[in-house]
């Protein structure tokens, strides 16, 4: 089971992934006052040849990450270990999160998550502001590893023309993963993940532009998280994809910029946010 890590291993030098770190202070804090179940041999051996220090970005994504397995605490952060004033605890009964559930990838801040607990190392998802209850995505860890290295070897800039992908990226994609892959098991790792099925998910690139030239521009900003701190810092890690730590610096300013766009979307999430308590405050420009 190296699909990935081949894959990851020919594209290191080109633009397809990057490389992050990650912070010292709340990695070593994590470290001091929790220890990590031990792992399933099946994780053991994917990240045996997986980078371990760095977290990994699919570029063009934008916010699919690969977590390095020396990163694997920090990003419970938020999830089972949470800080509260100058100490942190462990909330896996009260977040109702499982302590077999290792985070070993995420999209948009949503977990992707490993059952340690079965030899196959079973892979679900779930999305963040609200009580956890991950869904199955594959069954086995090595089918995700072996998707993921089709979508990262098979993604090309070629196939991306005026903000269209060609309606053949994805068929070429599929062709690849039925090798291993039943269709219900692609369909869940694409309705979750940020993969296009053809260039009609796309809107014309001249379509986009004339739309933002005649709708006004949204801005939502956090006045207040309110009482449900922890499910607003969760849902704005998830937006906008800054550390917890970035995050709660943020807070202590004047104004924390949580969003911005054209159209009902900006606003919608504006809702969302107020839904979960916090006050927020929105400006059209």
């Amino acid at each position: 089971m190296n699909y990935l890590a081949h894959s990851i291993s020919k594209n290191e030098n080109g633009s397809k992934i990057r490389y992050l770190g990650t912070t010292e202070e709340t990695k070593r804090a994590l470290e001091e006052n929790f220890k990590l179940p031990l792992l399933s041999q099946a994780l053991l051996k994917w990240y045996s040849d997986l980078p371990k220090s760095k977290d990994i970005m699919f570029y063009w994504t934008n916010d699919f990450y690969i977590i390095g397995s020396e990163n694997l605490m920090v990003a419970l952060e938020g999830y089972r270990f949470i800080r509260e004033g100058e100490g942190w605890k462990d909330f896996s009964e009260k977040m109702k999160w499982c302590k077999n559930w290792i985070i070993i990838s995420s999209w948009s801040g949503n977990p992707v998550i490993a059952d340690i607990s079965k030899v196959e190392t079973p892979i679900y998802y779930d999305y963040i502001g609200g009580e956890f209850s991950p869904k199955l995505l594959v069954n086995s860890l090595e089918k995700f590893d072996y998707f993921l290295s089709v979508w990262l070897d098979k993604h090309d800039d070629r196939y991306l023309k005026s903000g269209e992908y060609q309606s053949n990226f994805y068929e070429l994609m599929e062709k690849e993963w039925k090798i291993k892959l039943n269709d219900e098991e692609i369909r869940n790792i694409c309705e979750f993940l940020p993969i296009a099925k053809s260039k009609e998910n796309f809107a014309p690139i001249e379509q986009r532009i004339k739309e933002k030239e005649i709708e006004k521009k949204y801005y939502v900003y956090l006045e207040d998280p309110g009482e449900n701190k922890s499910k607003v810092i969760l849902a704005i890690k998830k937006e906008i994809g800054l550390s917890f730590d970035e995050i709660r610096s943020r807070l202590n300013r004047n104004e924390f910029l949580i969003a911005e766009g054209y159209g009902e979307n900006t606003l919608i999430l504006a809702d969302y946010f107020m839904s979960l308590g916090a006050k927020v405050r929105t400006e059209m420009k």
